[in-house]
């Protein structure tokens, strides 16, 4: 059983989630949804292989292993659709937060710290889920995967979070559930949350905490 952990609102001005696997419980869906595109295409691989190789990766990355060669961006955005249209018809009827997701952002809300997304989920995905969870007005940046040339674990993401928030990497903290987004965020000079939603503490060690959900996390 884990212990919650002691977050002190001092140290941080703003607070940074990953979406998938970390705001909402939805990997296993995504796998779902990877497994149908890729039979549809005559293509196959297991569990083991999506965890390893396609966590936290951007989609045009994962498409690239699936088929084994350089794609063109309308291939990309012709199998994007695809998959994502496939993922979000499994998931709808099952959508719900992280558990503790809902309260951590009215406290945060509560003390005024600012709140943004930086997530590898493409627009309809992030609409979708805001949607689902009523938090359409919660985030006052919101960056996806059209907005980064480099997936996780470069930084890259984290930096152009922190730059539009108005606040340096170092006084951000992050929510992450992938070992590479957890990467990402401590590449950025972050203070990082693994939450094991997909993967253990000891995959997401290089994370300053390591929580089950975000009921174990008290702000201070």
């Amino acid at each position: 059983m884990h212990n919650t952990i002691q977050i002190q609102f001092k140290d941080f001005g703003a607070v940074i989630f990953d979406m998938d696997g970390t705001m909402i419980n939805n990997m296993n869906y995504h796998k779902k949804a990877w497994m149908e595109f890729a039979k549809r295409h005559g293509q196959h691989f297991s569990e083991e292989e999506f965890k390893e190789k396609f966590s936290g990766k951007k989609n045009n990355q994962i498409f690239q292993m699936i088929f084994n060669k350089e794609l063109s961006v309308e291939e990309i955005v012709s199998y994007t659709e695809e998959k994502e249209g496939i993922y979000r018809e499994l998931y709808a009827p099952d959508i719900k937060e992280v558990p503790g997701l809902l309260s951590t952002i009215k406290v945060l809300q509560s003390f005024h710290k600012e709140l943004a997304i930086a997530t590898t989920a493409p627009k309809k995905n992030r609409d979708f889920c805001l949607e689902a969870l009523h938090l359409t007005d919660s985030f006052s940046v919101i960056l996806g995967d059209e907005h980064v040339e480099k997936g996780k674990p470069d930084p890259e993401i984290y930096i152009e979070t922190s730059k539009r928030l108005g606040i340096i990497p170092e006084r951000c903290l992050v929510f992450e559930d992938s070992p590479p987004g957890v990467e990402s965020g401590k590449n950025a000079h972050m203070k990082v949350v693994g939450i094991m939603t997909t993967h253990s503490e000891e995959d997401l060690k290089a994370a300053d905490y390591c929580v089950r959900d975000f009921t174990e996390v008290v702000f201070q």
